[in-house]
């Protein structure tokens, strides 16, 4: 009988240690800054958020957008110094984008809007 509680001890202490041992799902978070660098091959892209660097990897489903056109990845290299939000989870260290959204207008642009008079 002491041995039969013992292994039932241990099969309770078993299934409890898988449950908390079980992965953290994966959650949604958002960051925003210059799109500095896209990467074709490595299907990647680069924020900088003043001198900080975030490297994104494109999820093969991710939908890319500025205002409501819809992007291909090919479209990033253009949109270099724009200001982007994106929409990203985190798998280990690599933060897997699954939304860019392009906001801004590049330097280029800036300078060559028409002023007031």
């Amino acid at each position: 009988m002491r041995r039969l509680s013992m292994f039932a001890a241990l099969g309770v202490l078993a299934v409890t240690a898988t449950t908390y041992a079980a992965p953290a799902k994966p959650r949604e978070a958002w960051a925003s800054g210059k799109l500095d660098r896209f990467d074709a091959t490595a299907k990647s892209v680069v924020v900088k958020q003043g001198a900080h660097e975030m490297t994104f990897t494109l999820a093969p489903d991710a939908h890319l957008m500025q205002g409501k056109k819809s992007l291909q990845p090919s479209d990033l290299t253009a949109d270099i110094g724009r200001q982007v939000k994106i929409r990203y989870t985190s798998n280990g260290s690599t933060m897997v984008a699954d939304r860019i959204e392009v906001t801004g207008t590049t330097p280029a642009q800036a300078s060559n809007a028409p002023t007031k008079h």
